[in-house]
């Protein structure tokens, strides 16, 4: 090794010139010239830090969005609407008017009309759908539906979902006739133009209209489950294209309608926050309603709280999840975490082999002259001529992948964001791009001041050591990383301690979550860190399992090698432990939250396809014909129930109070009486229900049960009431008291437990404590539930929920079904629950999770294969002198660059084996305490696919990071490798 004769000597008392400095710089630009691909994976390794700190950040922030997308699946890309008020007496609003009240301070509000409508094409059945007006230009300033591209549709022009043009066979271009019910808004227009005149008689007009545009989605302006049976007009020609559709009116009042404002009489008016994208971003659902509301009062201050009333159905569905909103944007800043401490472990494990690689150089400057300072400033520039280019070249590039993150936010859910990185992500930007290096230069600086010169100078040794015995003096013993460890600890402990019991004393879910995940993430280092004491029985056993095909030579020289690297090794399987075991973690807690939130959306309601009547129930003559026409389709319906209205909201006068309690009236629970049919069970959703306790005796099905002559004394209860009162399904003679209070009277039935639930889907049955503060219900046989009510006619109950079980749960099957039921019941007010119409969204967003997760495993991959092949090239450039010599006594070439195949190999693969372990237990741990908060049968779903992608990519990186180092040296002739 040559080094210039200009290289300054200098007395250890003279400090650090200027000259020196220079001297260090300009050997730290000769060392990159040198070792380039050291360079390039120091440079790349400090870059992707800084670059997942600046571009992840950003992105975590807009988290929450998921959440927001999912409650326009049932609302629309609408915060607010705007109606008459109940105490109201005109059933319309003024536009106009209530532009000049707002004076424009909220934006272009949008109004809307709405209207009932019969849609008929000549030679096909009569549907009633929903003709709904709109103002194209102001729902675009208030981005109510981004991805509605159509421009101001003309006079007589409307558009339709695809789905409704392919049931009835329209095509663009076509006319149809649309059946108006327009009673109460031309009984106003009419007033407004002839106060004093009488009322029109007209119940509904005949209109033609041309289908101009048939799309795809209507791109957020309505609800999906209305997207088929709606049909889009433009709200400014609206009443011209009524004057003349009005021949029977007099000429005058059509001349009144083609000049008057359609702003002056709508139904509705809707409204979305400025910065809506920015507001749903956040964590906290309660900030998030803390500000909408702020921004709604602010309205109806300004139009009146007795006029007005204000609909938020997106924020209800974002309380609804806050707890997801806030357990994803956790477990997403916890990745940011990982991946600094990584990086950090990374930069210091690339220094340490850089410092021990250079130890010869380091001895030849110590001998010289050169001081502690001295070298200290050494090796803080070598890390800064890595760390200043990959920071510069991080901020560069952030600003495309942010952009590109922006467009592909936009694209799924309709809000994009500023490509120039959030001030928190410049902040972890600048403490890992600058602090991080200079804390992971801390333990080489100290490795080059301790070592010893004589071994530093001697180059004849190996530096391959099997063994290492350390001599500690009692006098000069440092107890300083006993006692800074036991700070951290202390400190650990503390913050746990107090704030563990402030999170639940101020109901504070977030920060709860916060000391849970980091109490998971601490389980997870210190079982990596107890691992490291059995990973050479894991080496020793992989060896033996994957190589033995191989010769007991081959296998002998492995595991040594092994041995001789076994502290070097450490350091990547550390690296790749926790890639994988964390990885695994964040993969099951997203797919654990994702299947949450489908649940909760799915327990709602007790099938995939259920009709319910949202503001009556179905006579008579509805139900027989809902039966006669699901016998119709019996090829795709395989059977069907029915359940009935809670007593107490349809018998309101005769109960106004029902209770479950036990013999010695010491505990009271409010519950719900439901009357079920026998089949109801075996209609309902299998993947919701959790079965707690039944009777043994009986090979009924639950519901049938319920009508056996036990069952007509008994009823169906969940898990926490059979807990609270005490009762036992097994014991025939177990009975306990329905309790009924009445405006004069007290009922109380005897009954018994027939079968006890955890979870029922519909229904809230449950074992948990925490949701048993709520109304529990309790099911029934329809005579029992009769004999309750007081009701002599099977006719006089009122039906709640119609559930249809689908043959081999065909997706075609369900819009059929569900077509036949809107297109014969669309005269009534009924809402039908279809499971996969509102699936899609959920997909869409595990896609794009997917997509992120993947982007997050090639990174955890690029960083543990840097680690990887910075190890490796150190291994076999130190064992330089052990290569000749198996080489000198007959192994060839391919076998000694297969050698240190095998051990890249088994050193990668204990990593893998020991996170995918570490991460399995963790996982499994986080999807049980998820299932405690929700109360949902969530079961464990153990990544399969991510885990095979992670351990087949890690064993290509272990064959690259060996062939570049191996063929190096091969090349070299067996002499010259002694030399060296």
């Amino acid at each position: 090794m040559s080094y210039n004769s200009d290289l300054p000597v200098i007395t250890r008392s003279s400090g650090l010139s200027c000259r020196l400095f220079g001297y260090f710089v300009k050997r730290s630009f000769g060392e990159i010239i040198n070792k380039k691909c050291y360079y390039f994976i120091s440079l790349a390794s400090c870059f992707l830090a800084i670059y997942i700190a600046l571009v992840a950040n950003t992105i975590i922030s807009q988290a929450p969005l998921i959440f927001l997308k999912i409650g326009e699946i049932e609302n629309g890309e609408i915060d607010v609407f705007l109606e008459p008020a109940q105490m109201s007496i005109d059933r319309y609003l003024n536009m106009s008017k209530v532009d000049i009240l707002i004076k424009h301070e909220f934006g272009s509000l949008a109004p809307r009309l709405f209207f009932g409508c019969a849609i008929n094409k000549i030679g096909y059945e009569t549907i009633n759908l929903n003709l709904t007006s709109i103002d194209t230009e102001r729902e675009r300033t208030q981005r109510i539906g981004t991805k509605y591209d159509l421009p101001v549709l003309k006079e007589g022009e409307c558009a339709i979902h695809k789905s409704l043009s392919d049931y009835h066979h329209i095509k663009e271009g076509d006319r149809i006739e649309l059946r108006i019910f327009i009673k109460e808004y031309l009984d106003i227009l009419y007033e407004i133009y002839k106060p004093k005149g009488p009322p029109l008689n007209l119940r509904n007009i005949i209109a033609s209209c041309e289908i101009s545009h048939i799309l795809n989605d209507l791109g957020g302006k309505v609800a999906r489950d209305y997207e088929d049976t709606t049909v889009l007009m433009e709200l400014k020609y609206f009443d011209k294209f009524l004057a003349k559709q009005l021949d029977m009116l007099p000429s005058d009042f059509r001349e009144f309608l083609t000049n008057f404002n359609p702003h002056y009489v709508v139904s509705m008016i809707l409204a979305n926050h400025p910065n809506r994208g920015y507001v749903y971003s956040d964590s906290d659902g309660y900030r998030i309603q803390g500000t909408i509301a702020a921004y709604v009062d602010s309205i109806v201050t300004k139009l009146g709280y007795y006029p007005v009333k204000a609909n938020m159905p997106i924020l209800k569905n974002i309380i609804l999840f806050n707890m997801g909103v806030m357990f994803l944007s956790i477990i997403l800043n916890l990745i940011v975490i990982v991946l600094a401490a990584i990086s950090t472990f990374l930069i210091y494990s690339l220094l340490t082999i850089s410092v021990e690689s250079r130890t010869f150089e380091f001895g030849l400057m110590r001998m010289l002259g050169t001081g502690k300072l001295g070298l200290t400033v050494l090796v803080l520039v070598q890390a800064v001529m890595f760390v200043l280019p990959a920071f510069t070249l991080a901020i560069l590039l952030s600003y495309p992948g942010l952009s590109f993150a922006s467009h592909l936010t936009e694209e799924n859910f309709g809000l994009s964001f500023s490509a120039v990185p959030s001030f928190y992500a410049v902040i972890w930007a600048i403490g890992i791009g600058i602090f991080v290096p200079l804390i992971a230069a801390i333990l080489p600086i100290k490795e080059v001041l301790t070592r010893n010169l004589v071994e530093s100078l001697d180059v004849s040794r190996s530096k391959s050591r099997g063994v290492h015995i350390t001599i500690e003096y009692e006098k000069k013993s440092s107890t300083w990383t006993t006692f800074g460890f036991g700070i951290i600890v202390i400190l650990y402990g503390l913050s746990i301690y107090y704030l563990l019991p402030l999170s639940i004393m101020a109901m504070n879910a977030e920060l709860m979550l916060w000391i849970m995940l980091s109490i998971l993430l601490t389980i997870v280092i210190g079982l990596i860190m107890l691992s490291l004491n059995i990973t050479h029985l894991i080496e020793r056993a992989l060896v033996f399992i994957f190589l033995f095909y191989e010769s007991s030579a081959m296998k002998f020289l492995v595991l040594k090698n092994m041995v001789a690297h076994k502290l070097r090794n450490r350091r990547t399987i550390i690296i790749y432990a926790l890639s994988l075991s964390f990885l695994l973690l964040t993969i099951t807690a997203y797919t654990t939250e994702l299947r949450n939130i489908e649940m909760t959306m799915q327990s709602k309601f007790p099938s995939k396809l259920d009709v319910s009547w949202p503001h009556g129930w179905p006579t008579y003559p509805i139900i027989a014909k809902i039966e006669a026409l699901l016998e119709e389709l019996k090829d795709e319906v395989e059977d069907f129930g029915w359940m009935s209205e809670t007593l107490a909201s349809h018998y309101r006068g005769r109960f106004k109070k029902t209770w479950v309690t036990d013999y010695g009236r010491q505990v009271y629970l409010k519950i719900k009486h439901s009357a079920i049919t026998p089949n109801y069970f075996s209609v309902a959703e299998e993947g919701l229900f959790e079965l707690s306790t039944k009777n043994k005796t009986s090979g009924l099905r639950l519901g049938e049960q319920l009508y056996t002559p036990r069952g007509t004394q008994g009823v169906g209860i969940g898990s926490f009431i059979e807990g609270l009162i005490k009762v036992d399904v097994e014991d025939p003679k177990t009975t306990f008291l329905l309790y009924y209070e009445k405006d004069t009277t007290t009922l109380l039935f005897d009954s018994r437990p027939i079968f006890t639930l955890d979870s029922c889907p519909g229904l809230m049955m449950t074992y948990n404590d925490y949701m048993g503060i709520l109304a529990q219900d309790v099911i029934m046989s329809i005579p029992l539930f009769m004999k309750v009510a007081n009701i002599s006619s099977l006719s006089s109950i009122r039906w709640k929920h119609l559930v249809i079980k689908i043959k081999d749960d065909d997706i075609k099957s369900y819009g059929k079904v569900v077509k036949e039921l809107r297109r014969n019941l669309s005269s009534d007010d009924i809402s039908i629950w279809n499971y996969y119409q509102g699936i899609d969204q959920i997909e869409s967003i595990k896609y794009l999770l997917d997509l992120i997760f993947i982007f997050i495993i090639i990174l955890f991959m690029f960083l543990s294969f840097f680690s990887l092949s910075s190890s490796m090239t150190a291994n076999i450039l130190d064992q330089s002198k052990e290569i000749a010599i198996v080489r000198s006594i007959g192994l060839n070439k391919t076998r000694t660059m297969l050698m240190h195949v095998y051990e890249a190999f088994i050193l990668v693969l204990t990593g893998s084996v020991t996170g995918a372990f570490i991460g399995m237990i963790i996982a499994y741990t986080l999807s049980i305490q998820r299932m405690l908060y929700s109360s949902l049968p969530i079961h464990f779903e153990f990544p399969y696919v991510h885990l095979l992608t992670m351990i087949v990519t890690s064993l290509i990186c272990a064959l690259l990071s060996t062939i570049s180092p191996s063929l190096y040296l091969l090349k070299k002739p067996i002499s010259e490798l002694a030399r060296m």
